[in-house]
Formats: C-alpha cells, sequence, structure tokens
C-alpha cells in the first residue's frame, strides 16, 4: 500500500540522529572486516554460519519527493533483531524513526513459521506508529507460502487502519518459482478502502538472483491504481492514483557474519490529486552472531 501525502509542509534539515546512524555504521566496518580477514576457508565460513541464532538489520532510506518545494524529502530508520534460535519459528521486531512533518517512531513485532518443513510456511507481523499522515495506527500483515513441488503459491491478506478512522482491507495470491540461484513471483492484489468501498488492483512482478550467506540482488515492478477517502481534509475528498513503482535491492555478505545492503526505488504516483514523483535512495548493514 502507498504512503498518502495530503498537505504541504515547509521542510527542515536532515534530523541529525540520521548523521550519528551513519557515522556509527563506518566506525564498525573496521571491526567487521577484520572478523572477515579471520575467516580462510569455505570450510570455517560454513563453520560459523551454522552457529548462528540472531540477525540484526540497521537501514536508512532518503527519499527525494518531486515537486520538492510542496513535499520535501524524507528520511527513515530502522533498527530491525531477528531471533533464530527456536526449532520452527523466528520471531523479529523493528523499530524505526520516520523524518515526514516531524520524527515519528513505530514499531513492528512477526513471525516466520515453519508449519510443514519444506512444504508449507508463513509470514505474520503486526505495526502501530506515532500519529501521521504516514504511519498506520495499526496494520496487521499475515502471508503463508506453500510449496506445491513445481512452484510454490503464495496467499495472504492485511489490514490497515490510520490514526482519522480509515481502514484498508486487501488479499494477495500469485505463483513463486524457485531454481537453484533464480527465484521469480508474481502477485495480484485487490485492495478495499473505508468509508466508500473503494477498491484498486495491483500486480507485482519479482525477480531475485543470488544465494544465503553469498548475495541477493532482487528487481521489483509494481503497477496498480489506489482509491479511497481522505478523511484528513476538510471537507474528505475522494482521491484516485495510478502509479507505478520500480526498485532494486541488493546485500551482499562480506564476512559469514556481516554484510552490506542498499536499494534504489522510484515511484510514480501520476499528476493527479495529489500526485507526485519519489526517487528513493538507502543502504544498511547487518550482523548475524
Amino acid at each position: 500500500m502507498i504512503q498518502r501525502k495530503h498537505a504541504a509542509a515547509p521542510r527542515r534539515g536532515p534530523v541529525p540522529v540520521f548523521l550519528a546512524v551513519l557515522a556509527w555504521l563506518l566506525l564498525l566496518l573496521p571491526t567487521a572486516a577484520t572478523v572477515h580477514a579471520a575467516v580462510d576457508s569455505v570450510e570455517e565460513w560454513a563453520r560459523v554460519r551454522a552457529g548462528l541464532k540472531y540477525r540484526l538489520d540497521l537501514d536508512y532510506l532518503y527519499d527525494h519527493l518531486t515537486p520538492n518545494d510542496a513535499y520535501g524529502d524524507w528520511h527513515t530508520a530502522t533498527a530491525t533483531l531477528y531471533v533464530k534460535t527456536l526449532p520452527r519459528i523466528t520471531p523479529f521486531v523493528s523499530t524505526g524513526l520516520a523524518d515526514r512533518e516531524a520524527a515519528k517512531g513505530s514499531l513492528t513485532v512477526g513471525a516466520y513459521v515453519d508449519w510443514a518443513p519444506g512444504r508449507l510456511y508463513s509470514y505474520s507481523a503486526y505495526t502501530t506508529g506515532g500519529r501521521s499522515d504516514h504511519l498506520p495506527r495499526g496494520r496487521y500483515d499475515h502471508h503463508f507460502f506453500l510449496n506445491t513441488g513445481p512452484f510454490s503459491l503464495v496467499l495472504g491478506g492485511g489490514w490497515l487502519e490510520d490514526h482519522y478512522g480509515h481502514e484498508d482491507w486487501y488479499v494477495t495470491a500469485g505463483p513463486r518459482v524457485w531454481r537453484g540461484r533464480v527465484i521469480a513471483e508474481y502477485r495480484l492484489t485487490r485492495q478495499e478502502s473505508d468509508p466508500g468501498a473503494r477498491v484498486g488492483w495491483n500486480h507485482l512482478l519479482s525477480l531475485g538472483l543470488g544465494a544465503e550467506g553469498e548475495s541477493w540482488l532482487f528487481a521489483t515492478l509494481a503497477v496498480g491504481e489506489e482509491s479511497y477517502r481522505a478523511l484528513q481534509v476538510a471537507p474528505p475528498q475522494d482521491v484516485h492514483h495510478d502509479f507505478w513503482e520500480a526498485a532494486l535491492a541488493w546485500q551482499r555478505w562480506f564476512g559469514p557474519r556481516w554484510g552490506l545492503k542498499a536499494q534504489l526505488r522510484w515511484l510514480d504516483l501520476g499528476t493527479e490529486d495529489d500526485g507526485y514523483e519519489k526517487l528513493g535512495v538507502g543502504g544498511g548493514i547487518f550482523w548475524e552472531f
């Protein structure tokens, strides 16, 4: 679901905490490089990775919006911890700080559950955020992934409520094919927005190349429409967007315990209603221990 923007606001400079996060990441790189230098064989690499039970991701995303004088620049920093100590469940918790009109925090808790090894697993997450046009009061997502043999079937749904009483419900489904180092996926999503029972259909295509413990590169294209009634303006307004979004996401392990991430995104919401264009550039670092 697309982040919404209804009212222009004057922009301030970047919040200092984001610069502090970037400086912290740079200071930690020598330590991570030392770990990489200590691993001198494929066998040692595999041995170290077999004992890893946690993963910590730190990410930063910068968004430049056009028209910039109306919407300004956005900044988002997140930290996510995955816990892999249980036999069939991997819980995670993520906390974020988003700078839009003002800095607001968000919290996500969720889990991956392996119901039948090699056949069925699920993803569940609940998110809540500070009062903002861009953060949900509550959001729940749940997806099942069923391996049928020739391909996997993805089936899921979710709900979102903002701080103004607006709600979205969606269902999504599609096939996923994973052959060796290649993952290809298609999803069709139907979203209904209340009040007003506005319906939008979205299509997503994704192609990934890589392997866990080495590197991943994902290219994603999404096209569709979003229709809803904006309640945070007076009087409420019906809004419709025809959009498309393209994204590249990359991560690479530079040692058995750590790696770097980068992403590039482009979103076009058209010129109707409160449409805009958004260029996003981000990066991050992750540790497994």
